[in-house]
C-alpha cells in the first residue's frame, strides 16, 4: 500500500489523470506522446502502489472503478494543493516575484487580430513586478500542461472540450490549402483542378489533432503528418506535398510567388481560438490581472 508519496508516484498520478481526462488509453497516447503499452505499465504500477484496481479496460471501453474515481478526485486536490503551496512560498520570499506561465501555439505573430501581444503590453503597465514566461506548444500539449498546472493559461485552436478546463472564446483564424511553386498544381488553372485530383495528392496534416473542421468534401488518400506550422510549411515547400496553413502565416510567401492557395473560395475554413484555464484553480492576483487584460483587449478589438 502507498505509505508515502515520491516523485515517481506523482508522475504516475499525473499520467493516470491524463488518461481519465482523455477518456481512455487510446486518446491519451496522442496527448502524452507515448505508446499504449507504456500507459498500461504506468497504470499497473500505480495500482500496485495503491493496492487496488483503478479502471477497467475491455470491450465495454474505459471505465473507472469506484476507487479509481475517488483516486482521480484526490489527485486533483493534491495537484491544486501543490500549486497553492508554491504560490504561497513565492509570496513569502521577498526576493521572488509571481510568475505567470502562459502557453500558445506557434505562428501567431503575424495574425493581425491576435490579442496576446497587446494584452502583455497592457498587463506589464499595471503589473510590472509580475513575471511572464511564454511557452510554445502543440494544442494537445497546451491542454495537458494546463490540466497538470504547468501552465496557468494557454491560447490555441482546440478541437474538443476536455473536462477540467474552462474555454473562453477569443478569435478566429482563416486556413487555406497551399502548394508551392515547385508543385504541379501551382501552374494549373483553378477551374482545371478537381476535388478528386486534390484528394489524390500527397497531403501533410497536423498530426496532433483530427482536422474535423476541414471542408467535408476533401478526402485525402495519401496523408503524412507534421507537428508544427514550420514543419508543414517546410514539407509544402518541398514541392511534393500540399497542406493547410494559416492565411496570415502564408501571405508573405504568396506575395513573393512561392506559395499559392488552392481553391480558396471553396476549400478555406476558419479555426476558433480559445483561452483555456484549469477549472477550480486558485487564481492568484497576477493571473487574474492578465486574464482581464487579455479578455478586455479581445473585447475592444471585437467591437472595432
Amino acid at each position: 500500500m502507498l505509505g508515502n508519496l515520491n516523485d515517481v508516484d506523482l508522475r504516475l498520478l499525473r499520467i493516470f489523470c491524463s488518461i481519465v481526462d482523455a477518456g481512455g488509453f487510446t486518446a491519451a497516447q496522442v496527448r502524452l506522446n507515448t505508446s499504449l503499452p507504456r500507459l498500461s505499465v504506468a497504470v499497473r504500477d500505480l495500482e500496485i502502489r495503491v493496492g487496488y484496481s483503478l479502471c477497467k479496460r475491455g470491450k465495454a471501453g474505459f471505465q473507472l472503478t469506484d476507487e479509481g474515481l475517488a483516486t482521480y478526485a484526490a489527485a486533483q486536490e493534491l495537484f491544486a494543493d501543490i500549486e497553492r503551496f508554491r504560490q504561497r512560498t513565492v509570496s513569502l520570499n521577498g526576493s521572488l516575484r509571481e510568475q505567470i506561465q502562459i502557453g500558445t501555439v506557434d505562428s501567431l505573430a503575424t495574425l493581425p487580430n491576435a490579442p496576446l501581444p497587446e494584452a502583455i503590453a497592457s498587463f506589464r503597465k499595471s503589473s510590472a513586478a509580475t513575471g511572464i514566461q511564454l511557452h510554445v506548444m502543440r494544442p494537445d500539449e497546451l491542454e495537458q500542461a494546463v490540466l497538470e498546472e504547468r501552465l496557468h493559461l494557454a491560447i490555441g485552436a482546440f478541437h474538443h472540450r476536455l473536462s477540467g478546463l474552462h474555454y473562453r472564446p477569443l478569435f478566429e483564424e482563416e486556413q487555406n490549402l497551399y502548394c508551392s511553386a515547385e508543385h504541379p498544381f501551382f501552374s494549373r488553372a483553378q477551374d482545371n483542378l478537381t476535388i478528386e485530383e486534390i484528394g489524390a495528392a500527397d497531403y501533410v496534416d497536423r498530426g496532433y489533432v483530427a482536422e474535423n473542421r476541414r471542408p467535408y468534401e476533401l478526402r485525402f488518400s495519401n496523408v503524412f503528418s507534421a507537428f508544427s506550422m514550420e514543419a508543414i510549411a517546410t514539407l509544402v515547400f518541398s514541392g511534393t506535398y500540399i497542406g493547410y496553413l494559416p492565411t496570415h502565416y502564408a501571405t508573405g510567401w504568396v506575395e513573393r510567388g512561392r506559395l499559392r492557395a488552392i481553391m480558396p473560395e471553396r476549400l478555406s475554413y476558419r479555426s476558433a481560438f480559445h483561452c483555456i484555464t484549469r477549472q477550480g484553480q486558485d487564481i492568484q492576483p497576477g493571473l487574474a490581472g492578465f486574464l482581464d487584460a487579455l479578455l478586455n483587449t479581445q473585447l475592444v478589438r471585437g467591437s472595432q
